[in-house]
């Protein structure tokens, strides 16, 4: 997670590239993937084309990060940001967004339990409910590249090595 303070270094002077990428945690390609979706202003450039970012985009890109940790989209982080710019966050848009976000992480959670159940299956050697079901049957003769017959080590060991080796330290 960002650091939610600014080292001194960073604070009044224009930033670089790589002292902005230091001093919020960023990368380059986040920097430019926030420029491209207009998070950030475009940053001035020096006589030689280096970027000069303000000091305070420090910030704004440890406040983007935060955000998407939440799990906010790019899109709604820019309406927000918008908003912050334009001097106050509508607390109802706020609370809609908070809302809406509630209802993703619940969804998320429900198919996490759903994958925790079959790879625990899996972990423990039982690869009955992969066989089962139809998605997960194509996604292991996928990485197989044939089908499994039985859910035996041996024939594990001949169609899929790491489940193999899954089903061996299972036992």
């Amino acid at each position: 997670m960002p650091s939610p303070t600014r080292p001194p270094e960073t604070r009044g002077a224009p930033l670089t590239t790589a002292r902005l990428c230091a001093a919020a945690s960023a990368t380059r390609g986040m920097l430019r993937l926030y420029e491209a979706e207009g998070l950030l202003a475009p940053p001035a450039r020096s006589s030689a084309g280096y970027r000069h970012y303000p000091a305070d985009t420090v910030d704004r890109v440890q406040a983007i990060r935060l955000l998407k940790e939440l799990g906010f989209t790019l899109r709604d982080i820019g309406l927000l940001l918008s908003e912050r710019d334009e001097g106050a966050i509508d607390p109802a848009r706020m609370q809609a967004l908070a809302a809406a976000q509630v209802a993703t992480i619940d969804a998320r959670m429900a198919r996490l339990a759903l994958v925790r159940r079959y790879v625990a299956a899996v972990a423990a050697g039982d690869l009955s409910q992969l066989q089962d079901d139809a998605e997960c049957q194509f996604l292991v003769d996928f990485m197989a590249a044939a089908p499994i017959v039985a859910p035996t080590t041996a024939t594990l060991s001949a169609t899929f090595t790491p489940l193999a080796c899954w089903a061996e330290s299972a036992s």
